[in-house]
């Protein structure tokens, strides 16, 4: 009787608190580019010069603040970036299912209303979660089958503190029943593919929001993260993910559970975000971040705390950044997981029990009949079945382990105010990998013939397939500690992952200037920063898309017609190791069309870029390689000249070596010679930092190596001293 009076407590509790009734889930639930010159950097102005109206790619590439500083400049209007929120989503939904409900005609109703108070955000489309950040006339499920078709009538608070925030919500993303496990796929919605490879799931529970996110149908989406929904999704989608401290944002309890955020771009964007979420009650208790952040002692580890395989990519993640991090003066130390995983997923598993009887209870007020197996997921089952069986002392057993875990982690960020890890163990997983392995879904149907100790034993086994991919998240949900996840590596295959600091409680700042040194120093990979190779799953009708006026290549009069044997040179795009050799970023060498699609014809040019001086060519990142419908390579470029009225500028340009070469080098010549007229900086370090001395134009010097630098290649002069290796600033002469 008295553990049924504390299951009666708790699902009353749940119902009054709807982070648990909605997203316990246990998973898921400006700044500038830089690019080396002869004074060690040029910086490329944060705001895109744009002509009169964007277009579907500026906007596509756009961060949320750049979206709002257009619409108060005048350049574009809400109803205009709405406009272009849905083109975008109508063409690239239908294969990422991330988007489960539209409301186009109220987004452009409100858009047209909307005044300008100084939001930070004015105008800028946004999506929200279907869970916790819910909106009316929008749906309310759960992601449960049985609930199909229900809707609320109510918006719910985070909601309205995103429209306060200038935002224009379009929609609703999908996510998994109950938001629930780390990957989004429901009975009810589907799966939803990854934008860097689509047969791969972008993680959950907030997978929908952050497949838009990477994908550009929105500059950022709404989230929440009960145990890694926000973090875990960003780390597989190449997304920021700030997991904020436990109840600071605006209508998030207190009780520790599910915060809500969103899936971001950029550091600007977060930290703008932050600050309008913020409850402004509780402002005082979160400093800013100490001005000087070097000698500050950094943890690390890569052990899983559940003692599970962690990858070598994950692994490499994390020595990259330990790294980087001491050549900027932190004190690096390794140390093993804080606290005993396995004892805390024990705890997270038993306060999950929740969820399945909250699930029983919504289906039966919606059908009047019981829930049954075929409604719902494996897990979900297993759970209500151990809810009617919880031992007397349930919440004695969870609350103690999260005091126990709260004293650990308090007394560990005074040692060590961050702490770093991977944010997941692997990649992102392929669709067609199960959540539960089908030796348990069985085991898990006949779960209510056990006792309560081997529900539980059952439930920890049956999810540790999913668990053994994301082990690092959970911790900051039960100890209340704000964690981020920061988008700095991307792995051989060219799949995504994060890395995880997690700071002491009201340490968002600190978090977020962590995240600003990582982006402002050139760490960040996103997807649309990527050299992205198409996987044979993906034609080249799905990438290129073709014109009816397109003429015939062969009979070509420019650059794209040339015949010769760089042609037989290109890469094979399917072997990744011959696509890692392709250049990041090129420069003209003759007179060039930049085109809107791959497949190239007089009527789709953009513009024209004439032969210059070495020194002012023009130059551009590239974002994609690609075929066009006869198979020639083709180069996704984003114009970076940061003198040429077009930057910004997104296009197709020639792969042919007679037009376009790779701006830095990539073998090493005997000697060089300065040739930008500003000179060049020698510097102690690989970085690029530690100035020690300048050479005028016309110096030659000796060189010894040669070193990759994240994108970009550093020459090692025969003294030691690094330099770029940018053929707009030196010239080989051996």
């Amino acid at each position: 009787m008295k553990h049924q009076i504390f299951l009666s407590k708790w699902i009353k509790t749940s119902i009054v608190f709807l982070t648990v009734i909605m997203t316990f889930g246990l998973f898921g639930i400006n700044q500038s580019t830089v690019f080396a010159d002869a004074g060690g950097t040029v910086t490329v102005p944060q705001t895109v010069q744009l002509t009169d109206k964007i277009t579907d790619e500026q906007y596509r590439n756009a961060s949320a603040s750049q979206l709002a500083e257009m619409v108060r400049s005048g350049q574009v209007t809400p109803q205009e970036l709405v406009h272009h929120a849905f083109s975008v989503l109508a063409q690239d939904n239908p294969s990422l299912n991330a988007v489960i409900y539209t409301r186009e005609q109220q987004a452009l109703d409100e858009a047209g209303q909307l005044k300008d108070t100084g939001q930070p955000f004015y105008g800028v489309p946004l999506l929200v979660k279907g869970l916790m950040q819910l909106i009316s006339g929008g749906p309310n499920t759960n992601g449960l089958l049985p609930l199909k078709g229900n809707t609320t009538s109510a918006t719910l608070p985070i909601t309205k503190a995103f429209q306060n925030a200038g935002f224009i919500v379009i929609g609703v993303t999908n996510f998994p029943e109950m938001g629930l496990i780390n990957v989004t796929t429901s009975k009810l919605y589907g799966p939803a593919s990854n934008p860097w490879n689509k047969d791969y799931n972008p993680g959950g529970s907030s997978g929908g929001a952050a497949a838009s996110t990477a994908d550009g149908m929105v500059p950022l989406a709404g989230g929440n993260d009960a145990g890694g929904s926000i973090r875990i999704p960003a780390s597989w989608t190449g997304l920021i993910g700030l997991k904020p401290t436990q109840g600071i944002i605006n209508g998030d309890s207190a009780t520790p559970g599910a915060v809500n955020f969103a899936e971001t771009k950029t550091m600007k964007d977060t930290n703008f975000l932050f600050n309008s979420l913020l409850d402004s009650g509780k402002a005082d208790q979160v400093p800013e971040a100490p001005s000087n952040l070097k000698g500050m002692t950094i943890a690390y580890s890569t052990k899983s705390p559940v003692g599970t395989p962690v990858s070598s990519d994950a692994i490499q993640a994390v020595n990259n950044a330990v790294s980087f991090l001491k050549s900027q003066g932190f004190n690096m130390v390794e140390v093993d997981p804080p606290v005993d995983g396995v004892k805390l997923m024990q705890a997270y598993y038993l306060r999950a029990t929740s969820s399945g009887s909250t699930a029983s209870f919504i289906i039966k007020q919606k059908t009047k009949q019981d829930m049954t197996f075929d409604q719902v997921s494996p897990m979900t089952w297993a759970l209500y079945q151990a809810s009617k069986k919880l031992p007397q002392n349930s919440a004695s057993i969870y609350n103690n382990e999260l005091n126990l875990i709260n004293q650990q982690m308090t007394a560990f960020h005074e040692r060590y105010p961050l702490y770093l890890t991977p944010t997941t163990a692997t990649t992102a997983p392929r669709n067609d990998d199960p959540a539960f392995l089908p030796e348990y879904v069985e085991q898990l149907k006949n779960s209510g013939n056990l006792d309560s100790s081997q529900q539980m034993q059952l439930i920890y086994d049956a999810w540790l397939h999913g668990l053994s991919k994301t082990p690092f998240t959970q911790l900051a949900n039960l100890s209340g500690d704000p964690a981020i996840s920061l988008p700095t590596y991307v792995s051989p295959e060219g799949m995504p992952l994060g890395i995880q600091f997690e700071a002491g409680k009201n340490q968002d700042r600190l978090l977020l200037k962590m995240g600003d040194l990582f982006e402002n120093n050139g760490l960040f990979k996103e997807l649309k920063h990527q050299s992205q190779i198409p996987t044979p799953s993906q034609s080249s009708s799905s990438q290129v898309p073709s014109t009816s006026s397109s003429t015939s290549l062969a009979n070509s009069s420019d650059e794209s017609s040339i015949s010769s044997s760089n042609e037989s040179q290109k890469p094979n795009l399917n072997d990744k190791n011959e696509a890692k050799k392709q250049p990041i970023m090129i420069y003209t060498l003759k007179k060039v069309y930049l085109y809107r699609h791959a497949n190239f014809s007089r009527t789709n040019r953009l513009i024209s870029y004439a032969k210059r001086t070495r020194v002012n060519r023009p130059m551009f990142k590239v974002v994609n390689y690609v075929r066009d419908d006869s198979g020639r390579l083709r180069y996704e470029v984003m114009d970076i000249n940061s003198q040429s009225k077009t930057f910004g500028q997104h296009g197709y340009l020639t792969a042919n070596s007679k037009y376009v070469q790779p701006v830095y080098y990539q073998n090493k010549p005997a000697e060089v010679r300065v040739i930008s007229k500003n000179g060049l900086n020698e510097y102690r370090r690989q970085n690029l930092s530690g100035k020690v001395k300048h050479d005028r134009r016309g110096t030659v010097l000796k060189i010894k190596g040669i070193k990759i630098s994240h994108l970009t290649t550093r020459f090692i002069l025969q003294n030691g001293h690094f330099i770029s290796a940018n053929k707009k600033i030196v010239i080989s002469i051996k």
